[in-house]
């Protein structure tokens, strides 16, 4: 007999003898999808749908991926419209023969120049995909269209042979441009040309981050056509025809838009290719409730896959699942008030006054990306600072999952083909991008079995980790990675400069224990060395992202100093003028060596004779040139041993590149304020524009004289029209999937006399007498004032606060009696606790 899994919310459950919410049997089972439904590519499945999704779609490029293979991402609000379908259907071209394709534009208006979509379709096949709509969903019984028969087809031949003999229709023709590559005379003074050589090439990329798609010219890739199969002829002219003109549809111009929070059938309305039948959505009445992480789980992590596979549809499940936070984050900060009588809250100009500017963004805290949610994920890695000190090293993980092959392997098995030994770079992108979910959960996986089992285990490749915090950031292209500091037991602290020699000693052996530069040979170790140049080694064209805010400096530091030792390089500032001289004259010499070292590595491989020649050039000795590089940069920093074939690779831990294999980054903390500023800046820069954004906003509803509520849905407007969020971001939004992990548990104690509290609901105030000032629900102070009077609750507000709900469930048939001593010099605690992982 073969072995049967099931979950252990299920099983739970199901000892309680209980229907588990996400069970299939709880209304959750959606019909097979038609196979007229099946064969309809985006642009037709929006002509039959009753509510269209009007949202902004991109293609994520970065590098030199191309647009057509890039993951999806979208920007902007979601806007949902009905639209006239039997209208819209009867109104496209008749067809020709069955295979006829006809190029169509849809828009929001027809006076509007921007096209929502455009691709080709075939109008046989959206009326065959909505007369089966019209036979089994309910949605669709008002919906009169006649069906295409043989006599359809033969009358309108008739008539289009007599009518369109000429000119009317023409056959598409493919023109193919050619790129001439001009050459451009910068004129570059001596200096600047200097500079562009110690950068590196800056000249060779112009193209890096937006190259030029040669398949757009293509009728095959522009319009998602598929050639030489074994229903498609290798000459596509043969069957599509096209108009002069393109058709253009606006079937929702007329309507106005829906709401997503009260239309209680707009999932299964803009999205039938996925409920055929119209049953199935979450609004739809069940015997045990189900929220709304759990719907999209069920959703998303089905063996179904097509809802995983519409990425529409998931950009629909996460913005409505933050639009349901947003507006539930509203109602809450209403209730959420400092100490005042009942007749204060039902005045909207008091209100008003006690919103500070913090409190009117609080609504936000529960959306997930936020900028006030990653500010409070702040707080609690600032709480793990407080109490743990100053974390040891700062590590990132890059994603590499068009390099793993298992993740490719996983791909394919999911899809039922066979699994190749080698994938082309074409199918990988392909694959990555059919199977967005399953790579987001992949990465999860991966992610949480190396921390568990390799950085945390006993194979302490960063010595013994005592504790970590991560947070997973997604990069341009859509991918995640993570960002970790990790607490390292007995590692030796840097304190400045009154850091002692031995404890300097101590730093660097300790430094060159975990942290290397070197490059080997393919000779010497042909595995470490492939992994460095495929994914460690910098590249030596700069992309626009190295040189954002400096035009001649990488930002990202690369080449990055040689040096024989490890060393703990402190600023040197000059105190005058002379000084001030010699130190640019100093940093003149090492843009002019390394600019040097840029030329001679380009015709061999650098060692240490080339570098010091240059010494001898300059009439430098080694000491001279650790001096200079003192006075480069502008914080204390860490010269880590390279070899000047290494300038181009970054740090690296040789355990964990080898195992993890994908670029990594890892550095010592030196600098307390520069680590929480550079915690600071990797936790939040995302959201820095979004910030700015939402402060304008409140600027301006201030001046408008606005009231609370009608400024919090103006900020949640401004918040959602400038979102941008990947595919990937999507579901781990969506799903709930942790952005953030933590060796250690969080909670604020508000132990302040004065402290915030919740007001009870709205109707309840309402039925007060209005000078009653019994308004608020009781908080953690309030339950530890009046805890029971027994031994083992002869504890502080910070031992109490992890279990007040547990404890106290088992007293509470006891009497309750207040404290007699209350605490007089408690503030507000933010605490981490030594309980197991935490994420959220």
């Amino acid at each position: 007999m073969q072995q049967q899994w099931i979950c252990r919310l299920c099983s739970d459950k199901m000892k309680k003898q209980q229907l588990p919410a996400r069970a299939i049997s709880n209304k959750l089972e959606v019909c097979q999808t038609p196979c007229e439904l099946k064969r309809l590519n985006n642009l037709e499945k929006h002509l039959i749908a009753l509510r269209l999704p009007f949202m902004k779609i991109v293609n994520l490029t970065s590098g030199k991926l191309s647009s057509r293979l890039a993951q999806k991402g979208t920007k902007g609000p979601l806007h949902c419209v009905p639209s006239d379908v039997q209208e819209t259907v009867t109104t496209l071209p008749r067809p020709v023969d069955k295979s006829m394709m006809v190029r169509l534009q849809l828009k929001r208006r027809l006076k509007y120049k921007a096209i929502w979509e455009e691709q080709l379709i075939n109008p046989t096949d959206v009326r065959h995909a909505l007369l089966i709509l019209t036979k089994i969903n309910p949605a669709y019984n008002n919906i009169k269209i006649k069906e295409i028969d043989q006599s359809y087809l033969t009358s309108d031949q008739q008539n289009n042979d007599q009518t369109n003999t000429d000119s009317a229709i023409e056959i598409m023709h493919v023109d193919i441009f050619e790129k001439e590559n001009l050459p451009k005379e910068i004129a570059l003074s001596e200096e600047n040309h200097i500079k562009s050589l110690a950068l590196g090439d800056i000249n060779n990329n112009d193209n890096s981050d937006e190259e030029i798609d040669e398949d757009n010219n293509d009728a095959r890739t522009k319009y998602n056509i598929g050639t030489d199969s074994c229903i498609q002829p290798c000459d596509y002219h043969d069957f599509i025809l096209f108009e002069k003109e393109p058709s253009i549809v606006a079937p929702a111009e007329k309507n106005k838009l829906s709401s997503l929070l009260t239309d209680k059938t707009v999932e299964a309305l803009a999205f039938p290719h996925l409920f055929p039948d119209g049953k199935g959505s979450f609004d739809e009445e069940r015997k045990i409730k189900i929220k709304w992480k759990e719907y999209c789980k069920t959703r998303l992590f089905s063996s179904d896959s097509r809802f995983a596979a519409d990425s529409s549809y998931i950009f629909f499940l996460q913005y409505l699942g933050d639009l349901k936070q947003v507006y539930s984050g509203i109602n809450i900060a209403f209730r959420k008030k400092l100490p005042i009588n009942a007749k204060h809250t039902l005045d909207d100009m008091q209100m008003k006054f006690l919103m500070n500017k913090d409190m009117i963004y609080r609504h936000f805290q529960c959306v997930r990306g936020s900028p006030q949610y990653w500010h409070k994920r702040l707080k609690d890695l600032f709480a793990m600072t407080r109490q743990l000190g100053f974390p040891t090293f700062f590590l990132t993980l890059s994603c590499a999952d068009l390099r793993w092959k298992e993740f490719n392997d996983t791909f394919v098995r999911h899809t039922g083909a066979p699994i190749k030994e080698s994938y082309t770079f074409e199918e990988k992108t392909k694959l990555l991008r059919a199977n967005s979910v399953l790579a987001a959960r992949l990465f999860e996986k991966r992610f949480m079995t190396f921390m568990n089992f390799f950085i945390k285990s006993g194979a302490s490749c960063l010595g013994k980790v005592n504790d970590w915090f991560a947070r997973i950031e997604m990069q341009l292209r859509g991918s995640p990675h993570s960002h970790m500091p990790i607490w390292v037991e007995n590692a030796p602290k840097y304190i400045g400069l009154q850091t002692d020699e031995k404890t300097r000693l101590e730093i660097v052996i300790f430094c060159d224990e975990y942290i290397t530069t070197r490059s080997p040979s393919i000779e010497e170790d042909p595995e470490l060395h492939n992994i460095i140049k495929e994914v460690q080694t910098q590249s030596r064209n700069h992309s626009k992202s190295c040189l954002k805010y400096h035009k001649t400096m990488c930002r990202f530091g690369f080449p990055r100093p040689v040096a024989r030792r490890t060393f703990i390089c402190e600023p040197i500032k000059p105190t005058n003028d002379e000084e001030k001289e010699h130190c640019k004259e100093i940093k003149k010499i090492l843009t002019e060596m390394n600019a040097k070292m840029n030329l001679l590595e380009k015709e061999k491989v650098l060692v240490w004779a080339d570098f010091d020649n240059l010494l001898i050039k300059y009439n430098w000795t080694y000491d001279d040139y650790e001096h200079a590089l003192c006075l480069a940069p502008t914080r204390t920093i860490m010269i880590h041993k390279r070899e000047p074939n290494a300038r181009w690779v970054n740090q690296y831990n040789e355990e964990i590149l080898r195992a993890w294999n994908a670029n990594m980054d890892i550095q010592f903390v030196l600098d307390p304020y520069a680590c929480a500023k550079y915690l600071m800046s990797y936790t939040t820069k995302p959201e820095r524009e979004m910030s700015l954004l939402l402060e304008a906003t409140h600027k301006e509803c201030r001046e408008g004289n606005m009231t609370v509520r009608e400024e919090m849905k103006k900020l949640t407007g401004t918040f959602f029209n400038h979102r941008q969020v990947s595919v990937q971001e999507a579901i781990y939004r969506a799903t709930k999937m942790p952005l953030t992990y933590s060796s250690r548990g969080f909670v604020f104690i508000p132990a302040h006399s004065n402290s915030c509290k919740f007001l009870k609901p709205h109707n309840i105030l309402k039925e007060m007498d209005p000078d009653d000032q019994n308004i608020y629900m009781s908080n953690l102070a309030d339950k530890y004032f009046d805890r029971p009077n027994d031994p083992e609750f002869d504890i502080c507000v910070r031992s109490f606060s992890p279990v007040p709900f547990y404890s106290f469930l088992l007293h509470k048939n006891k009497p309750s009696i207040h404290t007699t001593k209350k605490a007089q010099s408690l503030h507000s605690l933010y605490l981490s606790l030594p309980p197991v992982g935490s994420i959220s």
